[in-house]
């Protein structure tokens, strides 16, 4: 997944100050794939992880506006997008990965979508996801796996909305609130293989 920036805690102060709101983030999940530029490949992430979510094919930052190719935030950016030098990558490097921010950070202890991101991860956990994924692999009779996927693919369907028609989550806060949906996780699954094949 590319995108935007990871957010740090640093960066809390740009949200509390409206300058990116959770509308621009997305949630990756402990465990989910994404694209490592450090090490040119695809792998699970330790923990969970905000960013800023991207647009587009390309899956630019959201921030980016082609037509200027600027930032649009430039004067409220974000720590990685402070520390970018294409000339040399070290002190960006060197935040990667390190004191991130979570969903718990950025949203009111008291918000009842806690709850709800709580019952969603319970039922819907990403680790199974990529574990039944790589049975996938491995199986003769896909059967059983494909039918867990796709429970699995309906539990998270079912719980986004309900957050969205009975709680009054806005749509733009989607991915931010739950992530990728899983269905769109098992797409860029399949688009991968098919490119290695």
């Amino acid at each position: 997944m590319k995108g935007g920036p990871t957010l740090h805690h640093e960066d809390k102060e740009l949200l509390l100050a409206g300058y990116v709101g959770h509308q621009d983030l997305v949630t990756i999940r402990k465990g989910e794939l994404v694209f490592d530029p450090l090490q040119d490949t695809f792998k699970p992430v330790p923990r969970e992880l905000v960013k800023v979510r991207g647009k587009g094919k390309e899956w630019s930052c959201c921030f980016f506006d082609e037509k200027s190719s600027a930032c649009t935030i430039y004067e409220h950016r974000l720590l990685e997008c402070r520390l970018l030098k294409c000339w040399d990558t070290s002190a960006l490097e060197s935040v990667v990965g390190r004191n991130t921010i979570v969903r718990a950070d950025v949203i009111n202890s008291h918000d009842p979508i806690l709850k709800v991101i709580e019952i969603h991860e319970r039922e819907c956990p990403y680790h199974e996801v990529e574990e039944l994924i790589s049975n996938l692999s491995r199986e003769t009779d896909k059967t059983k796996t494909l039918a867990r996927l796709n429970e699995l693919v309906r539990k998270d369907l079912a719980i986004r909305f309900y957050a969205i028609s009975e709680l009054g989550l806005r749509e733009e806060f989607e991915l931010f609130i739950f992530g990728r949906p899983l269905f769109k996780v098992l797409n860029s699954w399949k688009e991968r293989r098919f490119r290695s094949l």
